[in-house]
């Protein structure tokens, strides 16, 4: 493949093509030259003059490289970019003998005649410019192919006025596409050969949940540390899938498993008070052994459930302020609000006074209860949503 010497190699072959085929044109001493047209230089008289104005990625190859590294970073490839050059073509000499159009017109046939520049050629110009020796360009897959561009008349007079900024001859444009460069880097070795297959096929049967309840006793709060029964259909994974719970972006291990039914523990204060979610993942084990890997499955949808405060008994005090104290599980996270509910043994009337938010993460909390009648109360909090079970009654 060739490497960053490929554009001039290419320029230079385009004008040994020229400069062989120049005598069609019955031009006596005409000469193919390579300079930019406003340049110091004197443009050849009578002749050629091929100048390279602009390079543009190629659509079809831009991004045949990618990708050019591994997910670890190691190297896959050599990084290619893949160029069109676009050319101008100048013609000098004397109008009265029309050498100017003559020329135009052989090197017009030779690009028909020759639409791509020959291997041999590019690798004559590599061996006899010393510049160019190890440009690699004859070696490319693709073969530098030239087509006539069509410039309205607007377009001409911006290239000669803004770009050149000089006085206007005979000319005409091709693009040569295209040119592939590519670094010099080690190629990398080949990919190692697969020794065996293992083809999994899964039927798509999506989990739902309908229903999340405490395995105790169903109707009671679901506490910190509860093991929870999640309710729906097609809940049990089919082999080689393997069904976990996703409760609030904690990946869980059910204790049994079945198509409607799934039984989990919740650990230990690993989530806050208040709502939460839980999804069924059933992902693949793939492998020998087989081994566990996520988001290749299917997931359901997620369905919420309200974790809930726990007073712990015999905690619940009064104290002064008045205030009643007591401590909850878990703790209650900073921002979270506090409202305590008092329900009245001898009434079962309910006053509820508000905590506020809390300012710093603390199980033990304390509710000031302004003007509250002495008697004996129920005791129950409610922390973001979450409404803890009756405790034991305290006495104001």
């Amino acid at each position: 493949m060739s490497n960053a010497l490929a554009i001039a190699a290419a320029t230079e072959t385009l004008v040994q093509l020229l400069q062989d085929n120049i005598g069609t044109s019955g031009v006596t001493g005409a000469r193919v030259t390579g300079l930019a047209p406003d340049g110091a230089a004197p443009m050849p008289n009578p002749g050629v003059n091929v100048f390279l104005y602009q390079v543009t990625p190629n659509a079809a190859y831009r991004n045949a490289d990618l990708p050019t590294r591994a997910p670890d970073g190691t190297k896959v490839k050599r990084p290619q970019v893949a160029l069109d050059l676009h050319y101008l073509f100048t013609f000098y000499g004397d109008d009265s003998t029309l050498e100017q159009q003559r020329m135009l017109a052989s090197v017009a046939l030779t690009l028909q005649a020759n639409p791509v520049l020959p291997r041999s050629l590019i690798t004559t110009v590599q061996t006899q410019t010393p510049f160019l020796q190890g440009s690699n360009l004859d070696t490319q897959a693709e073969l530098v192919r030239f087509t006539p561009i069509t410039f309205s008349l607007e377009e001409l007079s911006k290239l000669w006025s803004f770009l050149l900024k000089i006085d206007y001859v005979l000319s005409t444009a091709y693009v040569a596409s295209v040119v592939l460069i590519e670094t010099d880097d080690v190629v990398p070795g080949p990919a190692l050969p697969i020794l065996s297959y293992d083809i999994v096929t899964q039927p798509f049967a999506l989990p739902v949940i309908t229903g999340i309840a405490n395995a105790a006793d169903p109707d009671a709060a679901i506490g910190d540390g509860a093991t929870i029964v999640l309710s729906g259909t097609n809940l049990a994974a089919t082999a080689p899938a393997t069904t976990q719970v996703l409760v609030s972006s904690v990946t869980l291990t059910p204790s049994a498993v079945s198509a409607t039914s799934i039984t989990v523990a919740l650990p230990p204060a690993a989530f806050p008070i208040g709502v939460q979610t839980a999804q069924v993942v059933q992902s693949l084990q793939l492998g020998s052994p087989p081994i566990l890997h996520p988001g290749t499955g299917v997931m359901s949808g997620a369905t919420t459930f309200v974790l809930a405060p726990t007073i712990t008994p015999g905690s619940p005090h009064a104290v002064a302020g008045p205030a009643i104290a007591f401590t909850v599980t878990p703790e209650v996270e900073v921002g979270q609000h506090v409202v305590l509910q008092l329900i009245s043994q001898a009434t079962s009337a309910t006053e509820l006074f508000d905590g506020g938010q809390l300012a710093s993460a603390s199980s033990n909390l304390t509710v000031l209860t302004p003007g509250l009648a002495s008697g004996a109360y129920f005791v129950r909090v409610l922390i973001d949503g979450g409404l803890s079970p009756l405790a034991p009654t305290v006495t104001v």
